[in-house]
């Protein structure tokens, strides 16, 4: 079992509950719900944050008289102390050890490496053709060097400084440059390159006791290397300077060596001596006057005093910061519990469905760890956080008052628990509703670039309305807009747009988009209706146009119910041949099969069609139509006819009824009248105006009396306005048309035809409404 299946099951669990009831279960869901957003949200921000306050800017106009309740010190500005630890830093030296082996080792190869070549050379005839022999002997050679001395030549470079060792002028000179040489090595040559060395202090550590070595006098191997490379080629060319120069580079080693590690403590200590305060503020000081305009100093000691305030209360213990969480916390419930009052008492239904709940606060709570994650982690500013991306998809994938909502609850916790103070607040709310005036019915994908104009609209207002009321510079505002809110306006639509099926797919929610894509007439369901259940598929069409017209007049969704009804009868397509819309002139199979075969096979439409909807990822907002546009009707001509038939037997009405449920949404009872409307007029003869309103003010008012309509939230004024909708659509289907002279004849040869077909069924009519057991023809859809 896949992961998508296993969220599936488990939001199928989450919804379980009994429609209508309240049971343990379903209060502990929400309680959970409650106390993942109250404890969650605290834990992802710091305690500083709750501290911070926008509003109290370099600039400002203080709002009150602040007096120092307790002495404290004032902290350098980051700036300052930033500027004293450069300064203690350069005070702290570079900590070298004097290495005494390394310099005699040095000393001992620079003193008898030359002359033991020296006294090794051989003495080669001066035109030796011997190659061989001489490779031999300096391979020999290097041996030696490598057991008395622990170094290596290639034999190539023996040849070569056997041949200069032969002049005696030559070998003076090597003389003299290896004693240079040793003469630095006993000052002591660095291990450390010169350019590596920032600081103006490098001390030497000899036998316990620290000497500082002038900048003038520090060597290091590479500056050795050189001032040898000069020297050498006074006297040879250039390629026997890079050999001796290489020969001599492996006679020394640096002997004096970088104590990182010490050299590091010392850092640290000169870093953890420089004070973080400057001053001190005493007890009943003034800091602030009201009214006063706030400058760098005092900014400095009001969050000081913060900082101070802090401090003490962690000295005191823990529990000051924990009343300091459990205060966050209840503000958070306050919040939480005003939305969930909102809920319950103006969405009832959404507030019943845990599911839905769930969606919300996993919402909510994406957009506070991104929050999160933008100011703690990344530390970017907070005008980055994406706020409007909750506010969109709640108003997309709900409705614009739940988006409301949740971008007060937005506004609330990023402005005050998170400490992003008025002016992110503020921003929150303005762009919030921005983005959920321009996406709440979306329904091009050009909306989506309208969301962003009208997002960046709203945030290049407030931030020059924000920066005007505190005096702040124009190029400041636009500077902020550009590099924060101008990304934030762009992208955030756009990450909203492509997570948006995400959402549809993993809380199955059913959006205008998805409602679009499946209203498409070529969708592979549609086009299968049409070629198997061509009749049905005309029907559908019209029920849709009669559905959508009345979801318009009373403010329901009329994409919905169009939608709903273009799928309500996919069922039919098992047995199409069972439904009258699809037998055109072919006799009436139910003839041929009992009432009780006859209600089962128009009942098992509504599970084929369920099936169906299920294979092909159908969302269950459209399922719901496949039962509830029958609810619980009778199929009262089988009945009827059972009942003749019976005799002395009983029969059971529930064996001819629909299995339910009724209409539970405002579209699936419009569409469950649409559909009984657009069956029953079929059987009307030259209707007029007004015959056809009377007739179907009738058969609304017998579903009314019914009770089918009982769990949908139509009233009797939306019943009016239902039937009003319906009548332009039916007078559309029922126009006149001009009879043509040669007309008669095909009108008389079809009206020959239909009243044959109606009496294959009419011997037990009831009532020419009846469709699909409401309607006397067996063979009703």
């Amino acid at each position: 079992m896949n992961i998508i299946q296993k969220w599936k099951q488990w939001v199928k669990w989450l919804e379980s509950k009994p429609a209508g009831k309240t049971n343990l279960a379903d209060v502990l869901i929400k309680a959970a719900l409650f106390l993942l957003l109250l404890i969650s949200i605290p834990l992802l921000f710091s305690g500083d944050k709750s501290y911070k306050n926008l509003d109290m800017k370099i600039g400002s106009i203080a709002t009150k008289k602040v007096v120092a309740p307790f002495n404290f010190f004032i902290l350098k500005t980051e700036k300052e102390l930033k500027a004293d630890r450069d300064a203690a830093l350069q005070k702290v030296p570079y900590y070298f050890n004097y290495n005494d082996s390394l310099t005699r080792l040095s000393l001992n190869r620079l003193t008898y490496v030359l002359p033991y070549l020296v006294k090794q050379k051989p003495v080669f005839p001066k035109r030796d053709t011997s190659k061989a022999l001489r490779r031999r002997y300096f391979a020999a050679l290097n041996d030696s060097l490598q057991r008395h001395f622990q170094i290596r030549f290639s034999a190539a470079n023996l040849n070569v400084l056997y041949d200069l060792i032969r002049d005696k002028t030559h070998l003076k000179f090597l003389t003299e440059v290896s004693a240079t040489v040793k003469r630095k090595v006993r000052h002591g040559i660095l291990n450390l390159n010169l350019s590596e060395i920032t600081r103006p202090k490098v001390v030497v550590v000899r036998k316990g006791i620290e000497e500082e070595v002038a900048p003038e006098e520090r060597i290091d191997s590479s500056s050795v290397q050189k001032e040898l490379e000069n020297d050498l080629l006074e006297r040879f060319d250039v390629n026997q300077t890079v050999i001796l120069n290489y020969f001599f580079g492996h006679l020394f080693r640096p002997n004096l060596i970088y104590d990182r590690k010490f050299t590091d403590k010392a850092v640290q200590q000169a870093i953890n001596n420089v004070s973080r305060t400057k001053d001190m503020v005493y007890e009943n000081e003034r800091i602030v006057d009201a009214n006063e305009r706030i400058d760098a100093d005092i900014y400095q000691k009001l969050y000081s005093l913060k900082m101070a305030r802090m401090e003490k209360g962690r000295r005191e213990g823990k529990w000051p910061e924990r009343m300091a969480f459990i205060a966050r916390m209840l503000l958070l419930a306050s919040i939480l519990l005003v939305g969930g009052i909102f809920l319950e008492s103006y969405r009832p239904k959404i507030f019943a469905d845990n599911r839905k709940l769930f969606m919300i606060v996993f919402i909510i709570l994406l957009d506070v760890m991104l929050a999160s994650l933008i100011t703690n982690a990344l530390n970017w500013h907070a005008y980055l956080i994406p706020t409007t991306i909750a506010s969109m998809l709640l108003a997309i994938l709900l409705d614009s008052g739940i988006g409301f909502l949740g971008t007060v609850i937005l506004a609330f916790i990023l402005g005050g628990i998170q400490g992003g103070g008025y002016d992110l607040a503020l921003l929150t709310l303005v762009s919030g509703m921005a983005g959920v005036y321009s996406l709440h019915k979306i329904r091009r994908r050009n909306q989506v670039f309208t969301a962003i104009i009208w997002i960046l609209i709203s945030y290049f207002w407030l931030i020059l309305a924000l920066a005007a009321m505190r005096y702040d510079s124009l190029s400041e505002a636009l500077k902020i807009f550009l590099y924060n809110l101008l990304p934030n306006g762009v992208l955030s639509p756009l990450i909203t747009f492509m997570i948006l099926g995400l959402f549809e797919k993993f809380f199955d929610i059913t959006t205008d988009v998805t409602l679009l894509e499946l209203s498409d007439l070529n969708h592979p369901l549609l086009k299968k209706l049409s070629l198997e259940a061509p009749g049905t598929f005309h029907h559908s069409m019209v029920v849709g146009n009669l559905a959508e017209a009345a979801a318009k007049d009373i403010g329901a969704n009329s994409l919905l119910a169009r939608v709903g009804s273009y799928y309500h009868d996919i069922g039919k397509m098992e047995k199409p041949e069972y439904f009258v819309e699809n037998q055109m002139d072919a006799e009436n199979r139910h003839n041929q099969l009992s009432p009780n075969m006859s209600a089962l096979i128009l009942t098992s439409h509504v599970k084929s069609g369920l099936e169906m909807a299920e294979k092909y990822g159908i969302p269950k907002r459209i399922r719901d139509f496949i039962p509830e546009h029958h609810g619980t009707n009778i199929m009262s001509f089988f009945y009827n006819k059972a009942k003749e038939q019976a005799g002395d037997t009983e029969i059971h009405e529930a064996d001819f009824r629909y299995p339910g449920p009724k209409p539970q949404s405002k579209e699936t009872g419009i569409v469950m009248l649409a559909d009984a409307v657009e069956a029953a007029t079929r059987t009307l003869k030259n209707p007029s105006p007004n015959k056809l309103r009377a007739f179907v003010e009738n058969l609304v008012d017998q579903r009314f009396r019914e009770g089918e309509l009982d769990e949908c939230d139509l009233t009797l004024r939306d019943l009016k306005t239902i039937i009003d909708a319906f009548m332009p659509v039916l007078y559309g289907v029922f126009q006149h048309r001009i009879e043509y002279p040669d007309s008669e004849k095909k009108k008389t040869a079809a009206k020959t035809v239909r009243n044959k077909k109606e009496n294959n069924g009419r011997n037990a009519s009831e009532h020419p409404s009846e469709r699909n057991g409401n309607r006397p023809e067996p063979q009703a859809d």
